[in-house]
């Protein structure tokens, strides 16, 4: 068996009674999906509208082929598992380049990890399986620090099984046995679907070298908190794109409603302080900036937009605490290098060294 298709299955079977099984979560049809998002007010728009997990009847045929001979679930999991990778049967490649749904991912013959667990979440589902979609973002770095400090959030998406008292993990990244995940219903895996479509959007424009579209982006990040108010990280997402566009008001508010939702994302709250840093609110900037430190001790951009803030409030010794903090966590930072050669000449850990 090929090394990829046994990287995968190994990662199957190892989650054994980790995280939480959230057999309670909302599954959907693809018709009723469609039918819950376009009955809502305001319903989303139908072009933008899709179904990661909805593939091909040919590919359910396919998998209904694949396990007929099957005995137990497990015996299903690990047949699909071994036919997405055939190069026989589904020839897929796994590439973290792009989101797509799930019959994009197929005619592509590769995806990344949102488009492998809807595939593998649709045929398991044709063929009886109770298949559900995951979070397992604290396995992968889950921020890209923009060049003005904020934070976007990137979510990790995977899939799991349930059966009977037993569930079985899949990882199509191939990152090791899965230790923690939290279960999403059908909504909050079409949520991460769009925000994860969002971050594309800019990724591809930095590895390019060119401007992000931060309109388009924001369109991708709202479709995410209209399918799921409650996403927090969709919610910070949202509030960098409308900082980047100059509507402070509506970024205070989309960081302000991600902190609501999860106090403890310090992204939102390092975002956040920026914006008042930017602003001359230096009572609110070290506040925030603070509670970003604190829920994230290894976050570079946080300390040094927390020494900046510091420095301007009078407080020098506390700003060249967060500089050498920054530099010890990115040794090759060059504006904190710079700030620290500016308020301690020849000071271990300034200047371009």
């Amino acid at each position: 068996m090929p090394r990829h298709v046994m990287a995968a299955l190994t990662a199957a079977l190892a989650l054994g009674a980790a995280g939480c099984a959230g057999s309670g979560r909302q599954v959907y049809t693809p018709a009723a999906l469609r039918a819950e998002l376009l009955g809502r007010t305001p319903p989303i728009p139908a072009a933008d509208l899709v179904v990661p997990f909805e593939l091909p009847p040919a590919a359910l045929a396919t998998a209904a082929r694949v396990v007929r001979d099957a005995k137990t679930d497990r015996e299903k999991i690990e047949l699909l598992v071994k036919a997405m990778f055939d190069p026989k049967v589904f020839a897929l490649q796994n590439d973290g380049s792009a989101t797509t749904t799930g019959a994009e991912a197929l005619a592509a013959r590769r995806g990344n990890c949102v488009a492998m667990a809807s595939i593998f979440i649709g045929l398991a589902r044709s063929v009886g399986l109770d298949a559900r979609y995951i979070d397992a973002s604290s396995r992968v770095s889950e921020t890209h620090y923009a060049e003005d400090g904020s934070t976007v959030h990137l979510g990790h998406v995977s899939a799991l099984v349930n059966t009977g008292n037993d569930r079985t993990g899949l990882d199509f990244a191939r990152l090791g046995p899965i230790k923690w995940y939290r279960p999403l219903d059908d909504l909050e895996a079409l949520g991460h679907y769009y925000n994860n479509r969002g971050y594309d959007l800019l990724e591809d424009a930095r590895e390019e070298g060119g401007a992000p579209d931060w309109a388009a982006a924001e369109r991708l990040f709202r479709l995410a908190v209209a399918v799921k108010p409650g996403f927090a990280r969709a919610w910070n997402n949202l509030g960098i794109a409308a900082a980047r566009q100059g509507r402070r008001d509506d970024a205070v508010g989309a960081y302000r409603e991600a902190t609501r939702l999860d106090p403890t994302l310090s992204a939102a709250h390092a975002n956040l302080g920026a914006v008042w840093l930017q602003a001359g609110d230096l009572p609110a900037a070290l506040r925030e900036l603070g509670r970003a430190a604190e829920l994230d001790p290894k976050g570079a951009d946080i300390q040094y937009n927390l020494a900046v803030a510091r420095l301007r409030s009078g407080d020098r010794p506390g700003a060249l605490q967060a500089l050498r903090r920054a530099i010890s966590l990115r040794a090759s930072y060059p504006g904190a290098r710079a700030l620290l050669e500016r308020l301690a000449p020849g000071s271990p850990g300034a200047g371009g060294g």
